[in-house]
């Protein structure tokens, strides 16, 4: 995802102590051994060996795509999208492809339904860089199957879901008949790093292509297997934080590092909590899926967990950044217009003021003597609705795959997809995530030995298929 990058090694820092006690249970439970059922439904009762993963042509196709690099430091965009329009077409979905310089690109195929409002199927080409290629196991680009997983770049953000994306939009094509539905297959580039050659260049620059835009499914959402029966929560994203980012300016580093330091102090401390609508429709979903009974409790009344300091601080980080905003500071760097800079960024919740936000996180007191410049938050400030009936096609669609999953809305706390700015647009936007996969595999995105499985990447292709039909109708 961009997840809108927060600081890599501070975002890694979340993942692993949100799920490393899963991991470990896991690693406990499986005792190193690896079976590849543990990722199916029980009636798939099948073991794919490596042979077959290799042979077969979604995996390749799969692995042909997260082959072409197109990291913002090395790699072209513009053949990431040759890619997709080559196999758009080959099942006759005419394709436009957008150069923008030598390596940037988007790339937009649309399948004509009887309707000309349009489902969109948004997915990034660009990858995240690469910044320790020699650590690998395999070359970060070389797509190496090991076992039952893939091992590349991008394997999981987000190139795994647009190859679902892609396969369902040609299953869709090769009917023969016009679905009740448009559908759009629309990648786009630079998503790493904001997004302004992209998402935002389309809905700006392209609005006889936007005006069709109804609903958007991109990356997103999160899925919680205990195993291959059990399923604590399956969210389908629909709201996700805002952030805005601020430049402190100084002669020295040190000032700034005084400030880094205050902020780590006194940060929490500025705090205010309070319940908003898009988190409290979520944790209403979400709460009785927790195995502690402290957190059903908590969540099942969170005005009461808000009001309650003692109660609040019960709760893991990931839900109480929820509710709450927050400050992030970064390390200190050369300014290129002469001195040292630090960037820091508010997380901010709906409905939030961002400079009444900014005096309360970073007072007057502790920002004294710095030059402090400003940009406005990015995307929408409100979530997408849950009551929507394409919403509620896809947690149905989920339920009938896996009837025994709690499947409901989930909120975004620390990152951003592009969803904020379709949002922004005034078009519903949801992060499905099709893939039932363990934590162990989630928590490499954007590092070292980033992969996927691939047991758990072709069942959920099957899903998304489903849900498009279901959709597109």
């Amino acid at each position: 995802m961009e997840l809108i990058k927060i600081d890599p090694a501070r975002r890694r820092r979340y993942r692993i102590r949100i799920y490393t006690g899963i991991a470990l249970l896991l690693a406990l439970l499986i005792g190193g051994t690896w079976v590849l059922d543990t990722f199916f439904r029980p009636e798939k009762e099948r073991v794919w060996t490596e042979k077959e993963l290799l042979a077969d042509p979604d995996v390749q196709l799969f692995r042909e795509y997260v082959q072409i690099d197109t990291s913002r430091e090395t790699g072209n965009e513009v053949l990431g999208a040759e890619f997709l329009a080559e196999q758009l077409e080959s099942v006759g979905i005419p394709t436009h492809i957008e150069q923008l310089g030598e390596r940037r690109a988007n790339l937009w195929g649309i399948l004509e339904g009887e309707q000309p409002g349009a489902i969109v199927l948004h997915n990034h080409i660009d990858v995240y860089g690469v910044d320790n290629p020699d650590l690998w196991t395999f070359p970060p680009f070389a797509g190496e199957i090991d076992g039952p997983w893939m091992y590349s770049r991008g394997a999981f953000d987000m190139k795994s879901v647009t190859i679902t994306q892609l396969r369902a939009m040609q299953e869709l094509a090769k009917r023969g008949v016009k679905p009740k539905r448009s559908v759009i297959f629309l990648a786009t580039g630079g998503e790493e790093t904001g997004s302004d050659l992209g998402v935002r260049w389309i809905l700006d620059k392209h609005p006889e292509l936007v005006e069709r835009f109804e609903l958007v499914l991109t990356e997103g959402g999160v899925v919680e297997p205990k195993s291959q029966t059990d399923v604590k929560y399956w969210g389908v994203e629909f709201a996700q934080k805002q952030f805005a980012t601020l430049w402190a300016c100084a002669d020295s580093p040190e000032r700034l590092e005084d400030l880094r330091q205050d902020i780590d102090t006194w940060g929490e401390a500025n705090q205010i909590w309070r319940l908003t609508p898009e988190v409290e429709t979520f944790v209403e979903a979400y709460g009785p899926s927790r195995d502690s009974q402290i957190y059903r409790d908590l969540l099942a009344d969170p005005s009461g967990a808000v009001l309650d300091y003692r109660l609040f601080t019960e709760l893991p980080d990931y839900l109480k950044s929820g509710f709450r905003e927050e400050v992030i500071s970064f390390p200190v760097e050369e300014n290129p217009e002469g001195g040292f800079r630090m960037r820091v960024i508010l997380h901010l919740l709906q409905g939030s003021d961002v400079d009444s936000v900014r005096r309360r996180l970073l007072p007057d007191w502790m920002v004294h003597g710095l030059a402090l410049s400003s940009e406005p938050p990015l995307g929408s400030n409100q979530g997408s609705p849950v009551a929507a009936p394409a919403f509620q096609t896809i947690l149905e669609t989920i339920r009938d795959y896996y009837p025994e999953t709690l499947v409901g809305p989930h909120f975004i706390p620390w990152s951003a997809t592009d969803s904020r700015f379709f949002r922004e647009a005034g078009i519903a936007s949801y992060g499905f995530s099709p893939f039932l996969i363990f934590s162990t595999d989630t928590y490499r995105v954007d590092t070292i030995d980033e992969r996927i499985s691939l047991p758990g990447f072709l069942t959920g292709l099957e899903l998304y298929i489903r849900v498009l039909d279901n959709l597109a109708g």
